[in-house]
């Protein structure tokens, strides 16, 4: 199912597969959640609190440290086992979306939802993937619009088909979160709190620790696109300098042969949202260095493409081909039943 189900990855337009990780903190969302520390006055050190953009300038920074050098009290509200237990996560998600304090990144991870791409989250915080998942539900059931949700849906309906050859449900009843091809395909995205404790905890390297996340998150993709027989580009999104200068050395000292499916690696740096930077490595291009879509502050991702080109062949010859035949009828057949059945649903909504 993993492999069918992820076909669907293809971008229309530039012919590979592209996929996308996300910092969550003041990339995504500016979170309300506080990291307790201690800052040096004279002699002493006094408690104070800093939101997660401050902590990126201050962990560092002689004059602070974690509240009574604990790791544990100092990321008490960034784990799922402190006093608001495993909704923290999804809480300072609420609190944020109803005050608007959306990151750079935001506009993208809506469409990423829309367009149903897989992605990955990687944040420093010390959440379970479950809780993490708790707040992306949320998202799904609470903030996108019902277009959105219809196009969401109506692109996962075809993708089944495509992939599987049957089309459950026509029509999304309910919450989105709770319909089993939408639990599918969160299954397949990565949710990573690099701290928590099924990665060991409070990690004292963050940088590195999201290297490992990011790492096994390429892995993966790059089993994707050679189990189908394709390229991907992979795109990473964070507003840490260090964690983006860390990132950046890593894909400047990657080999091809390491991931020799992935032919094209991005790093976005969001730190100042009125002037996101961004830092590429071309591996292994088979077609020119232009890359189609990489203009947001995060890779765009849609769908089909070389699909696309197999569903709808451009030469003659092609076209006698038996199994391409069958594909294009069947697609046909898909977009035809999806505009009857789903746009009546969408007409009898308004």
């Amino acid at each position: 199912m993993i492999k069918k189900f992820n076909q669907f990855l293809e971008n229309k337009n530039s012919g590979y597969l592209l996929y996308y990780a996300f910092d969550w903190d003041d990339n995504i969302l500016n979170m309300p959640t506080v990291i307790h520390m201690d800052k040096k006055d004279g002699d002493s050190w006094v408690p104070t609190d800093v939101s997660t953009s401050e902590f990126a300038d201050v962990r560092n920074d002689e004059n602070y440290r974690m509240l009574n050098n604990n790791p544990d009290e100092a990321f008490s509200e960034f784990r799922d086992f402190g006093p608001r237990g495993i909704e923290a996560f999804l809480t300072d998600v609420k609190s944020a979306i109803s005050q608007k304090k959306f990151g750079p990144a935001w506009d993208d991870f809506i469409e990423c939802l829309t367009s149903g791409s897989i992605f990955a989250i990687i944040t420093a915080r010390g959440h379970e993937p479950e809780a993490i998942r708790l707040g992306i539900e949320w998202i799904l059931d609470n903030v996108l619009t019902e277009d959105e949700v219809y196009e969401m849906y109506n692109n996962l309906l075809k993708f089944e088909y495509m992939f599987d050859r049957q089309v459950g449900e026509r029509i999304l009843k309910g919450e989105p979160s709770k319909n089993e091809l939408v639990k599918k395909y969160l299954d397949h995205c990565d949710l990573v709190g690099v701290s928590a404790p099924s990665r060991g905890g409070s990690p004292s390297n963050p940088e590195k620790s999201k290297e490992d996340a990011l790492m096994e998150f390429k892995s993966k993709i790059n089993n994707y696109a050679s189990n189908i027989g394709l390229e991907a580009k992979v795109g990473f999104s964070d507003d840490d300098l260090k964690n983006v200068k860390h990132i950046e050395d890593l894909v400047d000292n990657l080999h091809h042969e390491k991931f020799p499916n992935i032919v094209e690696f991005v790093v976005k740096n969001t730190k100042n949202p009125e002037e996101v930077t961004k830092k590429v490595r071309t591996m292994n291009l088979t077609e020119g260095n232009d890359t189609p879509g990489m203009e947001s502050s995060v890779l765009p991702f849609t769908q089909f493409n070389n699909m696309t080109n197999k569903l709808y062949p451009a030469d003659d010859k092609t076209r006698q081909d038996d199994f391409t035949n069958q594909f294009r009828r069947q697609s046909d057949y898909l977009a035809k039943t999806s505009k009857e059945i789903l746009g009546k649903k969408k007409k009898s909504k308004k």
